[in-house]
């Protein structure tokens, strides 16, 4: 199980004939008006696209956020999450806008909720406006048969799939004062991804076309799970990168229902004491929602159009943590480093003039490259020499064999170290994206 294993959540999912493929395309994720009782704390926060361009359930949505982190009313945290797949509602203007606020109003006149406590989120083809009546026919059914099990997260997960080739989800559990806390997602992403997802209290940067949606029965204030999910996204989902093409639908949603330990439908119970930033309790729940989003955007890269093999970069002594991911981000992203891990070929003065196109200066004489883990890692590369021995060491042939390939880049002796994951580049890439909409 995933999203419906937190107490407090339902899901459900159906064909509203926005794929031409004819498989399920609509998703619903419901927080049980349970949740809403005395004394439960529920809460809510998301991260979306820094993109220019940006798709009507995305401007919905950071509305929606705004109004909750203004807010300690309960009434400002979204019921439900309504996902639809095959169509972006993106580049569609005040008509897209209009379209998501109809399927809005549909599903909150059939949950009995307000519409602003439903999450639009939408991906698929660019530049075509919902069709709002094939949706908005399929909400009463996909209402009435939501449900908690397993059975329902496989048809959710598998419903907001694109060109995923395997549906997405995770799962942890935490004991936290006496509560067993849940938390549960779904996800999805196979092409353009190279998320760099806004921060709620920053600025951010462009992003891809990634969907994840989280539920927890942990009693947490939206504004403090906003804090654990910006610092989350920024160390998981911003750190993969499959084609580093930017999108306009990007979306990570958690929502918390605050009914750990009381079971769904028994308010009765004692509710669980909201999480208090700097307690023990709050870290736990950090380090467990953190995991998942790991979980999730490892199993997102994994998935890559097109993609056998995957390959994860860490830079270590820079000088601070954003010059490691830019060094980082830059030999991912680089095409002659993807094949040349498609192709299995050590080519490691790829990587090291990759990461010197980062724009942060290092000193050459003071890098070294090794390709491998543990006792399997070659030293290819060391103070600004290649390593002659390295190429003829069988274990360089093994690591580069193998579905995932680690590298370790040194630049210097500063403080600060941060990695980037990424696939390979393939003919079955270009193949996808060739006939993607034709």
């Amino acid at each position: 199980m995933s999203v419906t294993r937190p107490e407090g959540f339902r899901a459900s999912a159906t064909t509203a004939g926005l794929k031409p493929s004819g498989k399920p395309d609509l998703a619903l994720i419901v927080r049980d008006a349970a949740s809403a009782g005395a004394g439960v704390v529920a809460g809510f926060a998301a991260c979306f696209t820094r993109n220019a361009m940006v798709g009507a359930p995305v401007t919905i949505g950071l509305e929606l956020r705004r109004r909750a982190l203004a807010t300690e009313d309960g009434g400002a945290v979204p019921r439900a999450i309504l996902v639809n797949a095959g169509n972006s509602n993106a580049a569609t203007g005040e008509p897209g806008l209009a379209a998501a606020r109809a399927c809005m109003a549909e599903a909150a006149r059939t949950l009995g909720c307000r519409e602003e406590q439903v999450l639009p989120s939408s991906t698929g083809v660019i530049g075509r406006v919902l069709p709002v009546e094939r949706i908005t026919r399929a909400i009463p059914a996909l209402v009435e048969s939501a449900s908690r099990g397993e059975a329902a997260d496989a048809a959710a997960a598998a419903a907001i799939m694109t060109t995923d080739l395997v549906p997405k989800r995770a799962f942890a559990e935490v004991m936290i004062n006496g509560h067993a806390v849940r938390i549960g997602a779904i996800g999805k992403g196979s092409g353009m991804i190279a998320p760099r997802l806004d921060s709620a209290s920053g600025p951010g940067a462009p992003s891809a076309t990634m969907l994840a949606f989280i539920t927890t029965d942990a009693a947490v204030r939206s504004r403090d799970l906003q804090a654990i999910l910006d610092r989350s996204a920024a160390e998981t989902f911003n750190r993969i990168s499959v084609d580093n093409h930017a999108s306009c639908s990007d979306t990570v949603a958690v929502l918390a229902s605050g009914m750990a330990g009381m079971g769904s439908g028994a308010p009765a119970a004692v509710p669980m004491k909201p999480l208090e930033p700097g307690s023990a309790g709050f870290g736990a729940f950090a380090s467990a929602l953190r995991g998942v989003c790991e979980d999730l955007a490892r199993q997102i890269v994994t998935d890559g159009e097109g993609a056998t093999r995957t390959f994860r970069v860490t830079v270590r002594g820079a000088q601070t943590e954003a010059e490691a991911e830019a060094m980082a981000r830059e030999v991912v992203n680089s095409p002659l480093v993807k094949c040349a891990i498609h192709g299995k070929d050590p080519n490691w003065g790829r990587i090291v003039t990759a990461a010197g196109n980062a724009g942060v200066r290092f000193d050459a004489g003071e890098a070294s490259l090794t390709i491998g883990e543990g006792h399997g890692a070659v030293e290819v590369y060391r103070a600004g020499l290649p390593v002659p021995s390295a190429l003829a060491d069988p274990r360089l042939k093994d690591a580069m064999g193998g579905r995932h390939v680690e590298c370790v880049l040194t630049v210097g002796r500063g403080p600060a170290s941060a990695w980037m994951m990424g696939c390979d580049l393939s003919a079955a890439y270009v193949s996808i994206n060739a006939d993607y909409t034709t």
